[in-house]
This record gives C-alpha cells, sequence and structure tokens, in this order.
C-alpha cells in the first residue's frame, strides 16, 4: 500500500484503464488500497492485530494495518474488531485515529457499540479530529448519538464541521434535529452549506 511504482493490472481493460487511470497515475499502492478496502476474511484479523501491536515495527506499516482491520471490521460488521478499534483511539497518533475514524464511517453501529471514544473526540478533539469523529458516527442507533451530534452543531461555529454534522444526522436524526436544523438555515449562507442543512431535513422528515 505504500509502493508508488506505476502497476498495469492485466485484469483491467486497456480502454477502461486509458480513460480513467492513466492521466491521474495509478499505483501499486492505489490498487493495493481499493484491495484492502474489500477485505472480508476474518482469520486476517489476528494477523492485522499482531501488526499493530509491535511497536517495534515501522509506523507506516501499523498504520497501514489500522486501515485493513478498519475496513474488515466495517465489511464484516464485526462487533470484536469494532470494540479493538474504539479502545484505541484512547491511546494512538490523530492519524492513526484519524484512520481508524474514516474505515468504520459506513458500518452501521448497533445500540450496544461503545461509541464513548468517538464522541470524546467530537467534543475535545482539534477541529480535523471533531469533524473525523462526526462522520464516523454515521449509522449510530444509539439516541443519543443525536443529542451530542445537536450540541456540537449549536456550540461550534465552525461551518465545515457543522456540515459534517448535519451530514451524519441524515442518517441518525429524528424530529429533535428539525427545529435546530430549520433555525440553522435561516441565516444559512453559503451553496454548500445550505446543501447539507437541506439534505439532513429532508432525510429526517422521511422517517
Amino acid at each position: 500500500m505504500t509502493n508508488n511504482k506505476y502497476y498495469f493490472p492485466n485484469n483491467i481493460w486497456k480502454k477502461y484503464f486509458a480513460k480513467n487511470s492513466i492521466e491521474s497515475g495509478k499505483w501499486i499502492s492505489w490498487f493495493a488500497t481499493r484491495e484492502a478496502e474489500k477485505i472480508v476474511d476474518r482469520k486476517e484479523a489476528d494477523t492485522l492485530i499482531k501488526i499493530i501491536e509491535n511497536s517495534n515495527l515501522n509506523y507506516e506499516i501499523r498504520r497501514k494495518a489500522y486501515f485493513c482491520l478498519g475496513h474488515l471490521c466495517k465489511n464484516l460488521s464485526d462487533k470484536e474488531i469494532f470494540d479493538f478499534l474504539v479502545n484505541k483511539l484512547n491511546s494512538e497518533s490523530e492519524n492513526i485515529q484519524e484512520t481508524i475514524l474514516i474505515s468504520i464511517t459506513n458500518m452501521d453501529k448497533p445500540l450496544e457499540y461503545n461509541l464513548i471514544p468517538i464522541i470524546n473526540i467530537l467534543k475535545n478533539g482539534k477541529m480535523g479530529m471533531k469533524t473525523s469523529a462526526a462522520i464516523a458516527l454515521k449509522n449510530a442507533k444509539n439516541p443519543d448519538i443525536e443529542i451530542e451530534l445537536l450540541n456540537s452543531f449549536e456550540k461550534e461555529k465552525n461551518k465545515h464541521l457543522q456540515e459534517m454534522i448535519a451530514s451524519t444526522l441524515k442518517t441518525v436524526g429524528s424530529n429533535k434535529s428539525i427545529p435546530i436544523l430549520e433555525n440553522k438555515l435561516k441565516t444559512a449562507k453559503g451553496r454548500d452549506y445550505k446543501y447539507f442543512l437541506e439534505s439532513a431535513l429532508i432525510e429526517i422528515k422521511k422517517r
């Protein structure tokens, strides 16, 4: 995943490859990353965890192992792996925290999943990390998550963070979110900002 040599895979049509890949460049690392996103073999978890817990290994190797494990967790909806990853948010660097958060963003998060470490980042992290945490709370089934997101939405003034919170509220929001989003929309400026607010409201009202 860190090899940036040029690569032409035999299983991709030349016409397609030439049109969509050659202009921007496709490297071994690019194809390896796409394959890592599709990992589904649960037996790989033990190997990846051993790499992660080996502090003598190169930092980037460990980060890539987190990336693979996070996508394995997402693809299998595996609570045991999820718990391992979320607990690591308390001790790892911000770059690894972000890797974990991004990799688990699109998975369902049932009521019994521990989301407290993600909430802590939303409350206390740096702005970029708060944004990643807000996105990572998508598809959470715990109703308390909506309350935490709304508290952050009203407290924080950063528009990008508010946009990402609104995007997450599309998946977790209820009637509690509607008056807050509608009130913000009254004074909202900027096409993108309005889009996120309106999209959230549309999806919430559908439910």
